[in-house]
């Protein structure tokens, strides 16, 4: 006898396994008369992949309780999908996974020494500045090797806020003039 994918489905639920949780962790199955998986149940124990076993002093005196067999044990565990191939990890989940060594932050992890920072001073003269006086620029460094220098550099703003949105501006005019190098034909002069 084949059994069907539902007779095998009964076998993986008696031993509480599925495609996620492929370890059994139980073997029975209680059922009785009238139950909807009885003529099931019963083809099983007529192939040799169930067994009727023990049935506890706390349960029914019309209950009969299934064990899988050695066989049906083996045929339900090879019954069972192959797993997925593993999803490809988020940087996120490789930030969470990282050793202490990604830094501090995931935004340290994702730009390393290239994070952009800001820096502070007091104002003088006529310059706008905050309420206590100070006024900020932020920058990034691009790392060589042994050798910090700022690579972008917005200008100096009465707020956080009024910084990096210099920092932006110039980001961005970094960028074209990036682009258009890398458009320019070679031997052009522009």
């Amino acid at each position: 006898m084949q059994p069907t994918k539902a007779q095998i489905g009964l076998l993986q639920h008696t031993l509480g396994i599925n495609e996620h949780r492929r370890e059994p962790y139980r073997n029975h199955f209680v059922a009785s008369q009238g139950h909807h998986d009885m003529a099931d149940l019963e083809q099983l124990e007529a192939a040799g992949l169930m067994i009727r076993g023990h049935r506890p002093g706390f349960l029914p005196g019309d209950s009969i309780v299934f064990y899988t067999t050695e066989a049906g044990r083996a045929l339900a565990i090879t019954s069972l999908p192959d797993l997925p191939d593993p999803k490809k990890r988020t940087r996120y989940e490789e930030y969470l996974s990282a050793d202490g060594c990604a830094g501090d932050s995931f935004a340290e992890f994702l730009c390393g020494s290239r994070l952009p920072k800001f820096e502070q001073r007091k104002a003088y003269g006529n310059a706008r500045r905050d309420r206590w006086g100070d006024e900020y620029r932020m920058y990034r460094c691009h790392a060589y090797p042994y050798e910090f220098r700022r690579d972008i550099e917005g200008d100096w703003a009465p707020t956080k806020k009024d910084a990096k949105a210099s920092y932006k501006a110039a980001l961005k005019k970094r960028q074209q003039e990036q682009r258009s190098t890398l458009n320019t034909p070679v031997g052009s002069y522009a």
